[in-house]
């Protein structure tokens, strides 16, 4: 057995799962989830339980460790720190057992916080929620496991927002095509707000280069595609590829924000998920900008620019959602 991908099922992990065997790599799984799309041998279960991960990491050569919780509503700080902390400490007790030294780990470019100013791999870890903090502390497990094998190879990978098509309906550019599409999005605030993001595409590329380009002790690499864009360029980028006008409507945040607090009470009462809430609409508002100069400086360029990336995510979203093409 060549690689163990954690969290196979996910929608990072199933990708590369069929990137992997695709080149001829045998792939195990690991993921509380099953899927449709399992790789050539799939343990079913959940990373904390040590007799899970134990049958895991049997055997393999190499560990790419995907599985985390994640997302903006519904998971408990407990639940994040389980999750991505607990879960990796057994990962890298039970993989050191078996003799694997060879680790590739997506963290997430959250765990510097937002900016207004391209932020690269040196900067600190300033997370400013559970999800952010969480990852940073696995990653921490990950620099302590590097200091006491001086042998291993740790390639960690950290990437921003990630979307295209298939996304799940919980991420924030389906939620946004989708606003949009339906004629229910409002701009809030000026859109001046710099997001970065990661097309499917180039992020699974970009992880295929530094896995071949890493070849020993560890490194952390921010990934995030270029151009980095506005929210309000995002916003008339998919009003263009619609061929509809953009309202001129815009509601301050000063505004928004207050009148999505009783949304969040709703949402709090009858346990749904609602598509606005106060947190959604300052993040909305709040620049994530990252710098990936990094992998491009080891030669890396993406196989797909920033608009293709968005017109191919809207096109799938518009034939699998609802059953339409793009004009």
């Amino acid at each position: 057995m060549d690689i163990l991908v954690t969290g196979s099922s996910g929608y990072i992990g199933s990708r590369l799962v069929r990137v992997l065997r695709e080149q001829g790599v045998s792939v195990r799984g690991v993921d509380r989830v099953r899927s449709d799309r399992e790789p050539d041998e799939f343990v079913h279960g959940d990373l904390c339980d040590p007799s899970t991960t134990r049958r895991a990491v049997k055997d393999v050569d190499r560990i790419l460790h995907l599985a985390a919780a994640k997302g903006d509503w519904g998971i408990s700080k407990e639940e994040y720190f389980q999750d991505n902390v607990e879960a990796t400490r057994v990962l890298i007790e039970e993989g050191t057992r078996e003799g694997v030294n060879d680790w590739v780990f997506y963290s997430t470019v959250s765990v510097h916080g937002p900016s207004d100013e391209g932020v690269d791999e040196g900067a600190s870890f300033t997370p400013i929620e559970s999800y952010g903090a969480s990852k940073a502390d696995a990653e921490r497990l990950f620099w302590e496991y590097a200091d006491e094998h001086p042998d291993a190879r740790v390639l960690i990978i950290r990437p921003s927002v990630v979307f295209g098509p298939e996304n799940p309906d919980s991420t924030n550019i389906y939620r946004l095509m989708e606003a949009i599409y339906t004629r229910r999005f409002v701009m809030v605030g000026p859109g001046n707000a710099i997001k970065s993001t990661s097309y499917i595409t180039n992020l699974i590329e970009a992880t295929r280069f530094l896995m071949k380009h890493h070849t020993d002790g560890i490194e952390a690499y921010i990934y995030v595609d270029e151009p980095p864009m506005t929210t309000g360029e995002m916003v008339r980028m998919i009003y263009d590829m619609l061929g509809r006008s953009q309202p001129s409507l815009r509601i301050p945040l000063s505004v928004a924000a207050p009148i999505a607090t009783v949304s969040d009470l709703i949402a709090k009462i009858s346990g749904i998920d609602l598509p606005i809430t106060s947190a959604r609409i300052k993040k909305f508002n709040r620049s994530t900008y990252f710098d990936a100069e990094a992998i491009r400086d080891e030669g890396f360029r993406q196989p797909v620019d920033m608009r293709e990336a968005f017109r191919r995510t809207l096109e799938w979203h518009l034939d699998a959602v609802h059953d339409e093409s793009l004009l």
